[in-house]
């Protein structure tokens, strides 16, 4: 019986052939992969704002007090957070029972803190009023009805690299309905 002298293996050309055919599906893939991470922050934090505008609008007419939802930078690592005039509200926010409706967190005034939020770190960026139409106020202030005190207000959330397809707005109508508008290119907030 005759040994052959041929191998099983892979030469040296059909190794760096895949390692070559393998980088160039990479670099077509981590660009989709990056804008797939980037827009499930952004929906993240739309879900973690929405929720929060809804439960201060639930716990004013829950108790029948004045609540204010208002963006704070030290909503979790202040042990007296305080309401920011930042118009940036990826720092974080906070939830309070605000007693003489006044937008300001007072603990000896009555006010009561009911839920914080701290920053959204690597999600992009959360801005009222950035684009098109509602106010920029400091803070949501929702009466005892339910109904906002301080006017409609509009939130644009955009991804780390600002990229169009991941940008989510939230509209927040006087009497507190919350609205998401997906294509942000030819959808806006009506009142």
């Amino acid at each position: 019986m005759e040994r052959s002298s041929w191998s099983s293996g892979f030469t040296l050309l059909e190794t760096l052939m895949v390692l070559a055919i393998s980088a160039i599906l990479m670099a077509l893939a981590v660009p989709s992969m990056r804008n797939l991470i980037e827009g499930s922050g952004v929906v993240d934090s739309v879900n973690s704002f929405v929720g929060a505008i809804s439960y201060a609008r639930s716990e004013a007419l829950r108790r029948g007090l004045p609540v204010t939802l208002c963006r704070s930078v030290d909503a979790e690592t202040s042990g007296t957070p305080a309401c920011s005039a930042d118009r940036y509200w990826e720092a974080g926010w906070m939830v309070f029972v605000d007693l003489d409706s006044n937008g300001v967190f007072e603990a000896s005034q009555g006010d009561s803190l009911l839920r914080v939020q701290g920053a959204l770190s690597n999600r992009g960026t959360i801005v009222q009023g950035k684009r098109e139409g509602g106010g920029s106020y400091a803070s949501l202030r929702f009466r005892p009805t339910g109904t906002l005190k301080n006017g409609a207000s509009t939130f644009t959330f955009d991804s780390p690299s600002d990229i169009v397809a991941a940008r989510r707005r939230v509209c927040v109508s006087m009497v507190g309905r919350v609205r998401l508008i997906t294509n942000t290119e030819t959808e806006v907030c009506s009142s």
